[in-house]
């Protein structure tokens, strides 16, 4: 049976996307793997992991759970958002069995604010930002949110460029939309924020290479594989 046959059917489409799960599992390696498939980034994150000892990991942007399921093993709460019906449906499917992992179909602001209002929000929390994908760009009120109830969480943001590293790719919406220091710098200076870089460069990295920069009140000197710009 293909999904589109369910589609006519009269489905909704969380179920279409649980129905590609269970049909087409191999979907779920999007992007290469978790990360982007990008090895460094992947060890930048567990590293990060080890020295700031977060209560939680919260991502935005579940896509199909790739990089959600790599999560998990941390063995810590993971809380994730996909506002995408679709890719909603495949990814709670995939992840259903998987106890710390908490799916919710939602934007990423009205998540971020309704879990943050919860004892979650007293922190430390180690958030992955990765819903910007279209015109309405969440990111500025997610940072927000973010520190502005748990000042002493970690944020790594997803696409963002790299100062100096033109290989890495960055994402950018049109005028006061790229993801680039220039946009984060009003809540980086009210927050009193450290931006920091990879250290790797574009060149060594694998799969997508894309860029990120990690966002904290404190100095994250400690992590090797992160510079503060």
């Amino acid at each position: 049976m293909s999904v589109e046959r369910p589609l006519q059917q009269g489905l909704s489409p969380e179920r279409v996307g649980a129905l590609k799960f269970r049909q087409q599992p191999a979907l779920g390696r999007a992007w290469g793997g978790p990360m982007n498939g990008q090895r460094w980034r992947c060890l930048m994150f567990a590293e990060l992991v080890h020295k700031t000892a977060p209560k939680a990991i919260v991502e935005t942007g579940t896509y199909l759970g790739t990089t959600t399921e790599w999560l998990a093993a941390f063995q810590l709460p993971v809380f994730t958002c996909e506002a995408h019906p679709e890719n909603y449906g495949f990814s709670k499917a995939r992840l259903q069995a998987t106890p710390n992992v908490r799916v919710v179909r939602a934007d990423s602001r009205a998540f971020l604010a309704q879990l943050m209002r919860s004892p979650f929000g007293e922190g430390p929390n180690l958030f992955y930002l990765d819903a910007h994908w279209n015109a309405d760009l969440p990111l500025a009120e997610e940072l927000e949110i973010i520190f502005g109830r748990s000042p002493d969480s970690v944020v790594v943001i997803d696409d963002f460029e790299v100062p100096g590293d033109p290989g890495y790719a960055f994402d950018d919406y049109g005028v006061g939309k790229a993801l680039t220091a220039e946009y984060i710098s009003g809540v980086a200076e009210r927050f009193k924020l450290h931006a920091n870089y990879p250290t790797t460069p574009s060149a060594d990295e694998t799969g997508a290479v894309r860029g990120c920069v990690v966002l904290a009140q404190a100095a994250l000197s400690g992590v090797s594989l992160l510079r503060c710009s």
